[in-house]
This record gives structure tokens, C-alpha cells and sequence, in this order.
């Protein structure tokens, strides 16, 4: 089945004034997101793509996905659809004092518009502890930071601007657009998640939200669980994804049709089950639980010494020791606030799956029943 690859060789040898801009442009401008140029791409002046080169990044360097998408940058610089777009502002902060983890980059159009791409989560722990924050935080510092970039750019008035991101790269987007000043929201022409994980029920109900959320484009393959997760944007499109459940959250795994992706109709059990078992979980903790919570699961990881989840893995036994003894040194309280937690997470979502298991004979039931009629 074609992917966004497969798209390349399709519609690279078509300039973007015979062929408009789409959704599926827009994926690759958020998968190049994951490429690091360095100083090159820093400044305010446009670099073409042709003309960059990614970096290897020794955090990602051993993990397909990022090396994959060092390669596309590579195929898209070939193309004449992509290789004379100019990319500037590219940016990337690492920062554990503020458990922070950014990146996005700006990418020229030819019609004078722009596209704003946010970078997902990277392999380090910081990455990783900022997006479990999202679950208690109403704004941790990555979310921040993306909607000071974008107002960054829009006072440079470009005739429009488009966000997007895949995973968190995607909240960052959805983010950034509904707190936007006026002005720079009604520069606002598309904003694009791909696989990203929702916002906080008060952010969708404010008036900001409200005047941007029918630019919103959300995709989620059709075993999501990242793209499900918190206040999600009720209305997404489910895409085919060529993988096995949480590998599907990688888009070189999205299945196209022509210029579009292949949509199903609604995302599988299986993600529907975890989804109604994550937000009743949410819902029965509170914030601060969820913040005792992810703090205590940080502590273990970093007790490895590891800054990456690469490290935790190239040294598993090492690190599953060094976890063991974090996890035994950790207060009474704290651990029995883990169990707790852990345990009633198992059994909200043992109960949602026997209610399902309970419906789906009254369904075959009902079905039978139609039948005889």
C-alpha cells in the first residue's frame, strides 16, 4: 500500500502553483519537523531545502523512525515541488530545569504564505516527562514556547500561515492557534495534528478555540492512542495505518489515496477501549495526583542515570536493575499512591472491556433479529 514516500514519486515533479497545497504536503512538512539543521536554517533568512543537509542526532541516531525521516528530507530536497521551499527560524531547546523539550521550523511557500512545522517528542526523558505533564499542567513550557514562535512570525505579516505537527508537535500546533493573539489568528489557514494528543477541556471551551477550531484538520490512524489522549478535538479523520496498534502512531505507516489519505470510518476496539479507559482514569484522579504520579514514575527512569529512552534500552539490564532499587527506595506514601493508581487504571479498563464483551452478543443478537424481520 502507498505511503507518504510513495507520494514523492507521484507528485514531486508538480509545483505547488499547478497542484495546491494539501493534507498530505503538510504530513511531510511534519515529518521533516524531526531534522536538525543546526545554525544553517537559524537565522530569519531562508535557506532552500535543496540546499540543507540534516544533521545526525546522536540521541535518535539508532531509531528507524528519525532516521527516516533524515532520509526524507533528503528525497524531498530532490523533488521540484519541495526542494526550492526556503526554511528559516528553525529552533531546538533541550532544557531539564525547565522540563522542556522544543523544536519547530518555518517553511516558505511560493504564494507568500508559510507553514510553521513543531517537532514531536524526541527519545529524551525530558521530551517524555514534559507530555505526561500535559495531563496536569494547563500549559507546560513547550506550549509556551510554540505560541511565542508563532507570534514571532506573524509579525512579519506573511499573506497566511499554516501550523502543524505530528504527535506532540500537533498539540503544540492546536495549542499555539487557539491562544494566538486576534491578529495573528486571522492570519490562521490551516492547522494540522497529526496523531496529536488533545487539549484540556477548559481550553475548548474558550472564545480563542472557538474562532479557530474550524481550521483544524486531525488525523489519527485507526488504532490511535496518543491522538486520543486528554481533551481531544472531537472532529478527526481516521486513516488506514499499515502497522500493528501503537506502531501505527509512526506516519510512513499512513496509507494514501491518490493526493489524500485512505480513511476508515472509525478507529478499532482496541483504541476505543483504551480511550474510554485513559480519559475515566484522568477523570478520577486528580490534578494533583497525576503530578505525584508522573513525578514518581520520572524518578525511577532517571535513577538509571539515563537522559534517553535509547540509554534505558541499550542498557536494559543495568537500567531494569538500577529501577528495581529506585523504585524499592521510594517513601511509603509514594508507593502506595502507585499502586493505588496502577491498580485502579486495571480496573477501570477491565471493567470497559466486559461491558463490551457483554454488548457485542446483544449486537449479533439484534442483528438476527433484523434478519427474521
Amino acid at each position: 500500500m502507498p505511503n507518504m514516500l510513495d507520494y514523492l514519486t507521484w507528485r514531486g515533479d508538480l509545483p505547488l502553483s499547478c497542484v495546491p497545497w494539501n493534507e498530505v504536503d503538510s504530513l511531510l512538512m511534519a515529518a521533516l519537523a524531526y531534522c536538525s539543521f543546526g545554525e544553517t536554517a537559524a537565522g530569519a533568512e531562508g535557506v532552500a531545502l535543496r540546499s540543507l543537509s540534516a544533521r545526525t542526532r546522536e540521541d535518535v541516531k539508532d531509531l528507524q523512525f528519525f532516521s527516516r525521516c533524515r532520509d526524507l528530507e533528503g528525497e524531498l530536497a530532490q523533488t521540484l515541488r519541495f526542494g526550492g521551499l526556503s526554511v528559516h527560524d528553525a529552533v531546538e531547546v533541550w532544557d531539564p530545569a525547565r522540563e522542556m523539550q522544543f523544536a519547530a521550523m518555518t517553511i516558505d511557500l511560493p504564494d507568500g504564505t508559510c507553514f510553521i512545522a513543531y517537532r514531536g517528542t524526541d527519545s529524551t526523558l525530558v521530551g517524555w516527562r514534559e507530555d505526561f505533564a500535559m495531563a496536569y499542567d494547563s500549559a507546560v513550557p513547550a506550549q509556551q514556547e510554540a505560541l511565542t514562535y508563532l507570534e514571532r512570525i506573524a509579525l512579519r505579516r506573511p499573506k497566511g500561515i499554516y501550523l502543524g505537527g505530528h504527535s506532540k508537535g500537533g498539540n503544540l500546533a492546536v495549542f499555539a492557534a487557539a491562544h494566538a493573539s486576534p491578529e495573528a489568528q486571522q492570519l490562521l489557514q490551516g492547522v494540522y495534528s497529526f496523531d496529536g494528543p488533545g487539549l484540556s477541556k477548559e481550553l475548548l471551551e474558550t472564545p480563542g478555540y472557538e474562532r479557530i477550531h474550524a481550521l483544524i484538520r486531525s488525523y489519527i490512524p485507526q488504532s490511535s492512542v496518543v491522538g486520543l489522549l486528554l481533551g481531544y478535538h472531537p472532529e478527526y479523520t481516521v486513516v488506514r495505518a499499515k502497522a500493528i496498534s501503537l506502531l501505527q502512531h509512526d506516519p510512513f505507516t499512513w496509507q494514501l489515496d491518490g493526493p489524500r489519505f485512505e480513511e476508515v470510518q472509525q478507529v478499532d476496539a482496541s483504541s476505543q477501549l483504551m480511550d474510554e479507559t485513559l480519559h475515566e482514569w484522568l477523570e478520577s484522579c486528580t490534578p494533583q495526583q497525576r503530578e505525584a504520579f508522573v513525578d514518581a514514575v520520572f524518578s525511577i527512569l532517571e535513577a538509571t542515570g539515563a537522559t534517553t529512552l535509547q540509554q534505558i534500552m541499550d542498557e536494559k539490564f543495568r537500567s531494569a536493575a538500577a529501577m528495581v532499587i529506585a523504585g524499592l527506595t521510594l517513601d511509603g506514601e509514594t508507593k502506595k499512591m502507585l499502586i493505588r493508581l496502577v491498580a485502579q487504571f486495571i480496573r477501570i479498563g477491565t471493567t470497559n472491556l466486559w461491558e463490551r464483551l457483554l454488548q457485542r452478543p446483544l449486537a449479533l443478537l439484534n442483528r438476527a433479529d433484523d434478519t427474521d424481520e
